[in-house]
């Protein structure tokens, strides 16, 4: 190792990169796979989902929650299920300090004290159970107590909130309890507890939604007791819809992280591609190791000839070299290790959470790691040692090796270079789909201009909205003020089922905005055909129409269709729509409901003078976002005293909405360096081994008149076939790879060819200055030295 400073190095420095990335990826999805698995009861606790299903039992929507009274109705009807709770995660503005209004932003748990028998907690002060009445009750933890309190005594203390809308309210804080874990979806600071619940269950299907978790007798049949649930609901209900079917399921805690379908924080096929990401980095590092050792062996090799013929054992020399690997690997395992621990705190830090499962805080973890290490270790110096000392005196004299009895140079070392570039490139080319597709995202014409465009998040205006509206109107930098049930990433609105004119099997899912008249001006809704809705015509008003008379349509209201409602409701310009409930003056073009992954849906938008519920959407002058934003919140606080305002802006929450993605291609960028640079290191570990066999040769064609240039191109050649093999095996691959990623996407770019040729490219040159460097040292080099070491 001494003797060959430049062998070790680049040894080291290829097996500490591998492994660091390797823990930290180890790292990352050993967390997202424990999520809800540490509570006491994660095998019996259950959430409760709303399924809509239509006659035929297709699913029409499933999402989180069901209606308020369900769980507690469900344990009363079946002795299976044991407990029930109401939880939901929210966000509490708790003001410290009434005097300067300082506040802090508090992620919470709201439920009921149900909470502490389904999930397990340590209470430090207080009793968190009992709850006072006439005030809302705060339990805190311990991080949040000695930061924001610095250990001061607070229970039975008094805060106050600062709402988004309402009056404070006052909050007494009731127990300190230890830290909730970090890998929960339940993660808070602080639990908001009231009473139980005393909700009672609507026969009419009518009432609130809240998320609801159940405990589950263990070993009940999840899917007998699904079905004796739902048959008991709809015998429950006395009014049922004609077009669809309410029901729910039971969804295990354990699940909801990676397999939830709605709201998800990540999906299961994240995490495999970044634990498969793992596997091949670790495999470069082997690979780029055992390249090296065939490379130093060879150097070595009438070393260990010379050994042999004084007497030297078959098991001496085979226990030298792995020695020799072990060595290698536990130096790389402590500085890897070292830097694992200056790098996890800044992937915390990107993450924005603690992570729970980590080397250096569990000494099974550490344990378990430095055993697979060092097998590892003692795996990849097998092969070279056991070669060295199986190849023939003669040969070792030579400078020749066997492995299994074949030379070394008629194939494995070709396959595993050719292996390592297909790696290599293979995540290149993931990353610069993944890069193409976001950037794709983010530019293509939604239907509306989100730059520039301040919204409000939906709330009660209490009356005045229309003057908080004019108010802003008159500000500098504010060119338009739109009050809607709907914004981009905000807001509600109500999907109707409609049927297809010509198809009565066919269901039209429309979605319907209800907006103020300078809506279309202020998003940038684009007239098609027809007329804007204007408040100067009677019936464009929604408020001045009365259409139900005895749960039938009478009068319709105009109302402004996009292209895909018109084109699927079969609607004509200023007839009345009998499926659409609206008479059409206007057509506008389609436009992004939702993210990219959605296909465009068919919605229809109505005008009401005034909304007393729904988001505010500011339009700013270009070049005046900080003047504007300032004149909002002054506004606000002279309208709205006391009170948060929560506000985006619209292309802020766009970038924000593909965020997934966005760590994505930074990963893929960074391992695709990481796969590169060992690559690399690998080819320079061959071509070292190439070199060093052709010496002679190289001595003799340089007597013979070779230049250096011919020299140089007769070695390339060979490299340059094992990249081009590589890219044959690793492009098709890649392109199906990243084909099935692009399928979650309704609207998504074609893989462009230039993406294989520019990741062809950029390894062929890199593999290139690698051989040209070392082979260049070997052309320019004395030829009569050459012919005098062979």
């Amino acid at each position: 190792m001494l003797s060959n400073r430049a062998y070790s190095v680049i040894n080291l420095t290829g097996l500490t990169i591998g492994l660091t990335v390797v823990m930290c990826i180890t790292t990352l999805v050993m967390d997202d796979l424990s999520y809800d698995k540490q509570w006491t009861l994660s095998d019996e606790l259950f959430a409760i989902n709303s399924v809509n299903t239509d006659q035929d039992g297709n699913i029409l929507y499933r999402g989180p929650g069901a209606l308020a009274g369900l769980g507690n109705a469900l344990k009363q009807q079946f002795p299976s299920i044991l407990e029930h709770t109401n939880l939901s995660t929210a966000k509490l503005n708790l003001i410290l300090d009434q005097s300067t209004n300082r506040h802090i932003t508090l992620a919470t748990l709201d439920t009921d004290t149900n909470f502490f028998n389904l999930f397990d907690t340590y209470c430090l002060e207080g009793n968190p159970k009992q709850i006072i009445a006439g005030v809302k009750n705060l339990v805190i933890t311990e991080s949040l107590h000695r930061e924001y309190f610095k250990g001061v005594k607070v229970i039975g203390e008094t805060f106050y909130n600062r709402p988004n809308q309402g009056e404070p309210q006052p909050y007494i804080v009731t127990a300190i309890i230890r830290d909730l874990p970090q890998n929960t979806h339940l993660r808070a600071e602080a639990i908001e507890l009231s009473e139980k619940e005393s909700q009672a269950l609507s026969p009419y299907g009518a009432g609130y939604v809240t998320k609801q978790y159940v405990r589950i007798k263990k070993g009940t049949d999840m899917g007998m007791l699904t079905t004796q649930t739902n048959t008991w609901y709809q015998d429950y209900l006395t009014q049922k819809a004609d077009e669809y079917r309410s029901g729910f399921e039971f969804q295990a805690i354990r699940d909801i992280h990676l397999r939830s379908g709605f709201g998800a924080k990540k999906e299961p096929r994240d995490v495999y591609v970044l634990a498969g990401i793992g596997l091949l980095i670790l495999t470069l590092a082997s690979i780029n190791f055992i390249n090296l050792s065939f490379a130093h062996a060879l150097k070595r090799s009438l070393e260990m000839g010379v050994r042999k013929t004084f007497g030297a054992r078959r098991v001496q020399l085979v226990l030298q070299g792995v020695t020799e690997s072990l060595v290698f690997f536990g130096l790389s395992f402590a500085m890897a290790f070292f830097l694992y621990l200056l790098v996890i705190p800044g992937i915390e830090t990107y993450i924005g959470y603690s992570l729970t499962l980590v080397f250096h805080r569990s000494l099974l973890l550490g344990s378990l790691l430095l055993v697979g290490w060092l097998g590892l270790g003692l795996s990849c110096g097998l092969a070279p040692a056991w070669s060295l000392a199986k190849t023939k005196t003669s040969h070792a004299l030579k400078k020749r090796m066997e492995i299994l009895r074949i030379p070394l140079k008629t194939g494995l070392t070709s396959t595993l270079i050719v292996l390592q570039f297909s790696i290599a490139m293979l995540v290149l080319v993931g990353m610069l789909t993944i890069r193409q597709q976001l950037r794709y995202m983010l530019e293509k014409d939604l239907g509306y201009e989100p730059a520039n465009l301040l919204v409000l998040d939906y709330m009660s205006w209490e009356g005045k909205g229309a003057a908080f509206k004019q108010t802003l109107l008159q500000q500098p930098g504010i060119t338009a003020v739109s009050l809607s049930h709907w914004a981009p990433g905000s807001g509600h609105y109500v999907t109707r089922r409609i049927t297809a004119p010509d198809n009565p099997n066919e269901a039209v899912e429309t979605s319907f905005i209800e907006a103020d008249f300078d809506f279309l001006s202020v998003i940038g809704f684009r007239l098609m055909d027809g007329r804007m809705l204007s408040n100067s015509f009677a019936k464009d008003n929604l408020t001045n129409v009365d259409g139900w008379d005895e749960g039938y349509m009478v009068d319709f209201p105009n109302a402004l269709y996009t292209q895909t409602a018109a084109l699927r409701l079969g609607a004509t310009l200023n007839e009345a729509d009998q499926n659409g409930h609206g008479i059409p003056v206007g057509i506008i073009q389609d436009f992004h409901f939702n993210s990219l992954r959605e296909p465009i849906e068919a919605v229809i938008l109505q005008g009401r003078h005034e909304l007393d519920r729904g988001c505010l959407l500011v339009r700013v002058a270009k070049g005046k976002e900080r003047e504007a934003l300032a004149a909002v919140e002054a506004a606000w606080n002279q309208t709205f005293p006391g009170r948060l305002p929560r506000m985006n802006w619209t292309d802020e929450m766009l970038i924000d909405q593909y965020q997934s993605e966005r760590k994505q291609f930074h990963q893929l960028l960074l391992f695709s360096g990481i796969s590169m640079l060992l690559a690399v290191l690998g080819v320079f570990g061959i071509v070292v081994y190439t070199v060093e066999r052709k010496v002679r040769e190289i001595g003799i064609r340089k007597v013979f008149g070779a230049s250096v240039y011919s020299i140089m191109c007769l070695l390339s050649m060979n490299f340059f076939k094992l990249v081009c093999l590589a890219a044959v095996i690793a492009f098709p691959t890649a392109w199906w790879i990243m084909s099935d990623w692009l399928e979650d996407f309704a609207y998504r770019i074609e893989i462009p060819w230039w993406f294989f040729a520019l990741t062809g490219l950029f390894t062929l040159c890199s593999m290139l200055i690698v051989v040209g460097f070392r082979t260049f040292k070997a052309a320019v080099a004395n030829p009569v030295d050459s012919l005098r070491d062979e």
